[in-house]
């Protein structure tokens, strides 16, 4: 008997033998955080992170939101000095954010990290503390309509 067949392993897949089937684990989606706040939070956070993020969630508080895929992304150009304002320069679309503090934010974006960042608005959320990121605006203008306005 070979070490594949004793492990129930590679070999005894491929050249059959009768194996006794697996249980199923139930499917979860451990790895997605839900964005929904609880009711009465009006606490801002301008960005949040997994170790993984596939899509970045793209949050305007007065517009549509946005789920692009990373694997689109191009390019980030980045205020690096001032941490105001970066822009990420999609296949399809120009994601121009500006705001304050924003170094961690984009470098979040850089290590495929940032899972959600998000615009603020005085109606939805308490302001920050002084020192921590701020997103004042999130301009989102698509490849079509920068090509129409010539």
């Amino acid at each position: 008997m070979s070490r594949d067949a004793e492990k129930g392993g590679f070999g005894d897949r491929l050249w059959g033998g009768a194996r006794e089937p697996r249980e199923r684990e139930p499917q979860t989606d451990d790895k997605v955080v839900p964005l929904k706040r609880p009711p009465g939070d009006r606490a801002y956070v301008a960005f949040e992170t997994s170790d993984r993020a596939e899509r970045l969630h793209i949050v305007r508080a007065a517009g549509p939101s946005r789920f692009p895929s990373y694997s689109y992304l191009l390019d980030i150009s980045f205020d690096h000095h001032l941490q105001s304002a970066f822009t990420l320069i999609y296949t399809f679309m120009i994601v121009e954010v500006t705001g304050r503090n924003l170094e961690t934010v984009v470098h979040a974006i850089g290590l495929g990290k940032c899972n959600c960042f998000r615009e603020y608005h005085p109606k939805l959320y308490d302001r920050p503390a002084e020192g921590e990121p701020f997103i004042e605006k999130i301009t989102i203008t698509a490849a079509d309509e920068k090509l129409t306005e010539r």
